[in-house]
């Protein structure tokens, strides 16, 4: 993969990211160290999360205003530093992952909320906000993850195209933050799979929760899966997305 100074990654074993919306913290239904221990992921993108102390090394968590959740960032090895991503406390957490094999890498765990302009309004002030926290980071390497809640997907869960607002928001994540959908990329013609089981009407595969990454690490995309256990439908009412990785 490529580091920030473009050079080459030494070899390395394949490695795994994943994200899951907790549901209010999970509490019995599901812990961070459940997620992190069952999808073996080396890093982990948490939404409406709880149970963290707060910053260290290897995690960074900030609670929502007035909720004992928030969204986090945990990272099997190498280290952590906080990145600010003004406007959405809480929210959205960023940090700078130094990993272990040479890559510093800008990391941002999202949980779009509703207001103004609806999701999609929300969710292009929040790519707003990202592209600002990276550039004054200086990552030029950046993952995105976590429930966008919209449609991430180039197809609706009908199979047609997605609404017009929420390509709008996809195509801004691809030219304006160099971002692939992971799983779009390996299953370009497929249905979306199904993320959210929405209380409302679970029976709506709803296609909220992904993972984004550079452009450029395209070849290195081995595997992304949507994991619907019973195990894990139990747990929370969104399904974790995992995947995995291998330097080339």
């Amino acid at each position: 993969m490529r580091t920030m100074n473009g050079g080459a990654t030494p070899a390395a074993a394949p490695w795994r990211v994943a994200t899951l919306n907790m549901l209010m913290g999970g509490g019995k239904r599901v812990t961070p160290d459940d997620v992190w221990r069952d999808t073996r992921a080396d890093l982990v993108l948490l939404q409406e999360a709880a149970g963290f102390a707060g910053v260290s090394a290897h995690v960074v968590w900030q609670p929502v205003q007035a909720r004992r959740w928030g969204s986090a960032i945990r990272v099997a090895r190498g280290r952590l530093e906080p990145i600010a991503v003004r406007g959405f406390a809480g929210w959205v957490a960023g940090a700078r992952w130094l990993a272990p094999h040479g890559e510093s890498l800008g990391v941002f765990s999202v949980h779009a909320p509703h207001g103004e302009g609806g999701y999609c309004g929300r969710m292009h002030r929040i790519v707003d906000a990202i592209g600002a926290a990276a550039r004054r980071a200086g990552t030029s390497d950046i993952v995105v993850g976590g429930d966008f809640n919209i449609c991430i997907s180039a197809r609706s869960h009908s199979g047609t195209p997605a609404r017009e607002r929420e390509r709008a928001v996809q195509a801004r994540l691809r030219d304006e933050l160099g971002l692939i959908n992971a799983w779009d990329w390996l299953h370009p013609k497929a249905t979306p799979a199904q993320t959210l089981r929405w209380t409302g009407n679970r029976e709506v595969p709803y296609h909220c929760d992904g993972l984004f990454v550079p452009q450029g690490w395209a070849r290195a995309l081995q595997r992304c899966v949507v994991l619907k256990s019973a195990r894990w439908c139990a747990r929370s009412d969104h399904n974790p997305v995992v995947a995995t990785l291998a330097p080339w």
